[in-house]
């Protein structure tokens, strides 16, 4: 069997190691076998590390965020070929699809192909974040997808997404005004100016108590809000109390958190996004996986377009798979003051 480098975490707790016998993979008949060129770090990578939760072996493979090149292609694939650029959030914890080794296996139905308007460094940070607020805006809040040519006019309905300035929040605010809607996003204030470029109407503290949030978001919006989107997974309270302000006739609270217990109001409808579940042979992985599927092609035109950019991000200084175990440690450390690319390989 071929084998190949990578980095690999032996059991929870255990560091990144830089390993050179690592399975290379053959690609299914939707499938495609590509070539890692970056990886973006996200907290997941940490978590994963410290716990190893979402692994289906150990050692185990681990990484999100990726910018590859296709090397071979299944022969039922009908939109990747040989030689095109994808990125895409990875099917976390299994080791044949993870990023973090030279190759690795993306599903043609959950890849979007770069196009040639953003750079492979920009397309590595987008991935995650357009599926993740796809699923809290577009599944969880039931918002219509437009397809990527429509022309969509701009209702007089809002959104608010709590935790504006970070990655998800950046494209949860540009999935939703791409569908229409006006936004009003949460951050603290040294980030307003942030989320406004990011394409927010309006930008909140986060800093202020849930009353005074759901008071500040009623004042702007009027009250016509039927959607919180909760990319923080932290702020539950001020979603609530902003829904509770709400006047529309059906209420949608979607949240990254599936961890804590808390109580749903009564007449809002609860979400949680478990994107780390794609891929996965069991109920939620497969509701996951057949979403993911139908909204790709609207999110990939979306992006193709512009509609959907890249965060400001940072190239780490070094390259290669010891530099990303580097880059790891600098992350954990919370050194980096942006999203962080790393450059693994070249073409």
């Amino acid at each position: 069997m071929a084998t190949q480098k990578g980095l690999v975490v032996e059991k929870a707790g255990a560091p990144f190691t830089v390993v050179d016998n690592i399975p290379r993979s053959k690609p299914g008949p939707k499938q495609a076998l590509v070539k890692s060129l970056f990886v973006a770090i996200n907290p997941v990578e940490i978590f994963l590390q410290q716990t190893a939760l979402l692994a289906t072996a150990l050692p185990a493979v681990f990484g999100s965020d990726y910018g590859a090149i296709v090397l071979e292609t299944g022969d039922a694939c009908t939109k990747l070929r040989k030689g095109d650029y994808v990125y895409g959030s990875c099917n976390l914890g299994q080791n044949a699809y993870s990023p973090f080794q030279e190759t690795f296996l993306v599903d043609e139905d959950a890849t979007f192909k770069k196009s040639g308007n953003v750079s492979v460094e920009e397309s590595t940070t987008m991935g995650v974040g357009i599926l993740t607020s796809a699923f809290g805006i577009i599944v969880g809040g039931k918002v219509p997808l437009p397809d990527a040519g429509a022309t969509v006019p701009e209702r007089d309905e809002w959104i608010v997404v709590l935790g504006g300035s970070g990655t998800v929040g950046h494209f949860g605010i540009q999935i939703a005004r791409a569908c229409g809607y006006k936004v009003a996003a949460s951050c603290s204030p040294a980030n307003s100016s942030k989320v406004l470029a990011s394409g927010a109407n309006a930008a909140f503290s986060n800093r202020a108590s849930p009353d005074e949030q759901a008071a500040e978001v009623k004042s702007i919006t009027g009250g016509k809000v039927g959607l919180v989107w909760d990319t923080s997974g932290k702020a539950e309270q001020a979603g609530f109390k902003i829904l509770g302000e709400s006047t529309a006739k059906t209420k949608y609270f979607t949240t990254t958190d599936n961890v804590n217990n808390y109580t749903v109001p009564a007449g809002i409808t609860e979400y949680q996004v478990r994107i780390g579940f794609l891929g996965r042979d069991d109920e939620t992985g497969k509701h996951i996986t057949e979403e993911t599927a139908k909204m790709a092609p609207a999110l990939e035109g979306l992006a193709a377009k512009g509609a959907l950019g890249p965060v400001d991000f940072d190239v780490f200084d070094e390259s290669g798979w010891e530099a990303l175990v580097d880059a790891l440690k600098y992350y954990a450390e919370g050194k980096a003051a942006k999203k962080l690319v790393v450059r693994v390989q070249d073409v």
